[in-house]
Parts: structure tokens; sequence; C-alpha cells
């Protein structure tokens, strides 16, 4: 499932090549819209908060989409797809944004956008109050941790690849009850750290090596064994995990038994990242003291 950090960059994407665009001729195949039109209408630009996309037209309707696990949007020539899975084309001058396999789609009024979005946490890649990040977590004490980080109720966009390398960076493991750990505000603070930088950047990277690519700790991997300790790692399918979700961890760098965040094992392993730059390492950690980067939205780099 694509991730906060992505579709922020979708979002972008769209605004720098369509914001302001006037649509030739829009196809809608999903029951919902079947007889839905865009013709004519301009593209005031998208917007994201964590996985939700929404593109906003000149008549004060806007196009809500969410990808799930299988949903694309491409931008440019028509993606190679069954007719019957491109959910969406909208046509603009030399250009199609093309919706394949979208499972979730809407046409709704733009002042109605706050209904899809309501129930959910801070958005990571947006303005973020991290504190009210932190508090919703907590509050869900009895959850494990990689469920809560997973809940877009406490914190709208990280998804599995951040369930899974954030507590690993952390030394903590995913299964771990949320009210049992030492230092769930400096987590939750590498974490935003994380999600922003690679907003900006692109990749989806972890260790801050090959930075134009996926470079990930553990769950882009197919090794065996710990990059770290050497352990073997432990995997769980989907169907396995309390969660639903595929999860990762090394039971010697992530023992059950230890449920502090472990702050120099997670500076050393970003020691690379520019994550890093958004962490005071030498602070106290009180609050959301270790993150001191940039809260304002995350603006990405053109690319």
């Amino acid at each position: 499932m694509p991730e906060g950090d992505t579709i922020l960059r979708l979002a972008s994407k769209i605004n720098e090549r369509l914001s302001g665009a006037r649509a030739l001729a829009s196809i809608f195949r999903h029951p919902r819209l079947a007889t839905a039109d865009l013709s004519g209408r301009v593209l005031i630009g998208a917007t994201s908060h964590g996985k939700h996309l929404f593109l906003n037209w000149d008549d004060d309707r806007s196009l809500h989409i969410h990808l799930l696990m299988q949903g694309q949007v491409h931008l440019g020539r028509r993606p190679i797809a069954e007719e019957w899975r491109r959910r969406f084309e909208i046509e603009f001058e030399g250009k199609t944004l093309t919706g394949v396999d979208i499972p979730l789609l809407h046409l709704i009024p733009t002042s109605k956008t706050g209904d899809f979005i309501g129930h959910l946490g801070p958005d990571l890649c947006g303005a973020l109050d991290l504190d009210v990040a932190i508090d919703r977590v907590a509050a869900d004490s009895d959850a494990h941790l990689g469920a809560a980080l997973l809940d877009q109720r406490n914190v709208a966009g990280f998804g599995n690849v951040y369930a899974v390398e954030v507590p690993f960076i952390c030394g903590i493991a995913p299964m771990t009850t949320v009210g049992t750990i030492d230092g769930l505000d400096a987590l939750l603070s590498i974490g935003a750290a994380l999600i922003r930088a690679n907003a900006r950047l692109g990749p989806q990277n972890t260790t801050g090596r090959k930075l134009s690519t996926s470079d990930q700790w553990i769950l882009g991997t197919t090794r065996r064994d710990c990059p770290i300790c050497g352990s073997i790692l432990h995997r769980r399918s989907g169907s396995n995990c309390p969660w639903n979700r595929r999860t990762i961890w090394c039971e010697g760098c992530q023992r059950t038994d230890d449920t502090v965040v472990d702050i120099q094992r997670a500076q050393q392993l970003l020691a690379m990242h520019p994550a890093r730059k958004e962490l005071d390492f030498g602070g106290d950690f009180g609050g959301s003291d270790l993150f001191v980067g940039n809260r304002d939205p995350v603006v990405t780099s053109r690319r």
C-alpha cells in the first residue's frame, strides 16, 4: 500500500504538471461514478492527507482517491492495462491521468472532504502536530506497536515500511505493547523525521545508503540474518500476524523483554540518512523534543 510520503509526492507531481489545466474529456468505469463528467473543468490542484489523495476542481468538486493495496495513478501516457481496470481516465492537453485498479473513488463537494479524513490522526507529511500524534498512539496502550503505527486514526501516513523499519531502528519488537514502551515519544519523533525526509527525497529509504533507491534495513531484503547483530531474522506473514500485515524483526536486536527505545542505536543507524538533520540526539527527549525539524507541510523536490 502506498504510504503518506508516496501519496504526497504523487500530489506534488500532479500539481507540477497539471495544476490549472482544463480537462478535455473524462471516463469513469466505477459503478458510483458511471455518469460523472469532468470535461471542461479546470484542475485547481491535488492535495493529500496521509494515504488519501484529492483532486480539486474549479466547480467546487473533489475526486477522492484511496489506493489501498492495489491502486495506481499514472500521469502521462495511458498505461498498458485492460480497459476495465482503468477506473478513470481524464484527458488533458498532451497528458492523461489514469487510475488503475482504484478501489475507493468518490466525487464529492470540496466542502465535504473532511468527511473522509476527519477521523484520521495528524498528517505526518503535513503541518504536523507531533505531540497530538504521540498522545493518540500512547492512548492505545494495549495495542501492539506495529498495529498502533499502522492505525491511521492515531497518525496518518505510516504504512508497513515504517511499521517494520522504525521499531528495528529503535531496537523495539513490533509486538511490544505500546503502554510498556519507555521512549515512545522518541520513537515517533524518529519515524516522523524519516517519513518526512523520504517525502522530500522520493524513495522509501531507511538506511541512508544509496539514497536514490528504496534501501531498507530488513523489510526490503531477502537476507536471513540481521545486518546489525547477525541473528536470524524472524518473519511472519500477514495471516500469522495479529495486525494482519507482513512483519519482520530480529530477536537479538529487538528483544521482547527490552522496552526502552535505544537512542544510541537509532543515532548510529540513521547516521547517513538526511532524517538525522531533523533530530536532536543531544536533547533530553522529553515530549517531542527529539524532533526539531520543520513541522510545516513537506514540500517535495522536483524530479
